[in-house]
């Protein structure tokens, strides 16, 4: 039999493991997305953050947060902020801490 890689099981011919048992779940964090939600590319950058150092995925955010890019965002920031919000997630005070923190008004 060949070996096909669009078969279900998954695997080689030579009988390899199945694509379930060779998944590596990530901690589930309260408010980060699915990964069946993400795209490839999503799912390697979140497994890149989370294998990260604290004191270096700190400096990664910090360059990422630059008051351009908060700007240039700041539509998809608020509205993740409210709905946030809405669902509980946060409450009133960290919603408006974070906004003051961000420095969007």
């Amino acid at each position: 039999m060949k070996w096909n890689p669009f078969s279900a099981k998954g695997g080689s011919a030579s009988g390899g493991k199945k694509d379930d048992e060779k998944k590596e779940e990530l901690p589930n964090i309260p408010g980060m997305p699915d990964m069946k939600d993400m795209n490839m590319f999503q799912r390697f950058a979140m497994k890149k953050l989370m294998n990260m150092s604290p004191a270096e995925r700190e400096k990664m955010m910090k360059k990422a947060m630059t008051p351009k890019n908060i700007e240039k965002n700041k539509d998809e920031i608020l509205s993740t902020l409210e709905s946030m919000r809405k669902a509980g997630q946060i409450s009133d005070d960290q919603y408006r801490l974070t906004k003051a923190k961000l420095g969007l008004k």
